[in-house]
């Protein structure tokens, strides 16, 4: 071989050893730019994976304010709801309570009516009292006497005259139990002279009228309409007792309170009203002590 030729291979030789190197170096700044575009492409996958989980928590943070509201609207919505029952609840119990209660006024006037009935039936079976005893022309005569048995009854009253000498009685009758026995559903005779003068109003109802509700409610007294009380009403008398079981012990009044009696002075040239009290179960009378006398 000659100079030239091995010159020339030696060259070769040292530039393959330079391109060996120089691959080998391309190699490993290849190596280090593929770690580096993978780590890249990691961050950059990270950064989208922490966008992606922002935008999901945003997302999520929305849907939980909506929940949210649909929520406080759902309960608004059932309170509404629930109110709207209730009040529809309270009214059909108001209306329930209200028939109840109408029931039960209709069963309380349907019960005194009956015992009122039953009294009146009482009444038809009694005798008609007979006051002979107490049947004087002396104002002053002294109740019937009988052991634990005594009242005081009275007129407490006042006469208001209208034109033409017409007018009216307007006062209340009073009894006292001043004895020390028990006394029990007084019969009230109120005797009129003239007899044609015979008239008396006030709180008084009549079974035989029907009363309302009302008039039972507000009503002590009635009038005794049985036959021998209409034969008495011709005669000047005019009876009346408890519309209920009445009871008033020693030292208790019982009153018939603002009776009206109208008159006209046509009549008579007076008029008396005398007032009589009958206890049936005590078989006990008496005579007020005082009367109602009017002169024209």
């Amino acid at each position: 071989m000659g100079t030239k030729d091995k010159l020339s291979y030696e060259r070769l030789v040292s530039r393959v050893d330079y391109y060996k190197e120089k691959a080998l170096d391309l190699e490993k700044k290849l190596v280090f730019a593929e770690e580096t575009i993978e780590r890249l492409e990691k961050e950059t996958n990270n950064d989208r994976s922490l966008k992606i989980i922002e935008e999901n928590e945003k997302e999520l943070l929305a849907l939980r304010k909506q929940v949210e509201e649909l929520t406080k609207k759902l309960r608004r919505l059932e309170e509404h709801e629930m109110e709207k029952r209730m009040q529809s609840y309270e009214e059909l119990l108001k209306s329930i309570q209200d028939e109840m209660n109408d029931k039960d006024q209709q069963i309380d006037l349907y019960q005194q009516r009956i015992k009122s009935m039953e009294k009146r039936i009482n009444i038809n079976r009694t005798s008609e009292p007979v006051f002979e005893e107490l049947d004087t022309d002396n104002n002053h005569s002294e109740p019937q006497k009988k052991e634990g048995f005594n009242s005081a009854c009275y007129f407490d009253y006042s006469v208001i005259f209208t034109k033409d000498k017409k007018g009216f009685i307007r006062g209340s009758f009073f009894i006292e139990n001043t004895g020390t026995e028990t006394l029990e559903n007084p019969y009230i005779c109120f005797r009129f002279q003239p007899a044609e003068a015979c008239a008396l109003k006030g709180k008084i109802i009549s079974l035989i009228a029907s009363p309302t509700q009302e008039e039972m409610t507000q009503s002590i007294w009635m009038y005794m309409d049985n036959e021998w009380a209409e034969k008495a009403k011709e005669r000047g008398e005019m009876w009346i007792c408890p519309l209920r079981e009445t009871t008033f012990k020693s030292g208790d009044k019982l009153s018939l309170d603002d009776f009206q009696i109208p008159f006209k002075s046509g009549i008579d040239d007076n008029i008396t009203v005398e007032a009589f009290v009958y206890f049936h179960k005590q078989n006990y009378r008496t005579k007020a002590v005082n009367h109602i006398a009017i002169n024209f």
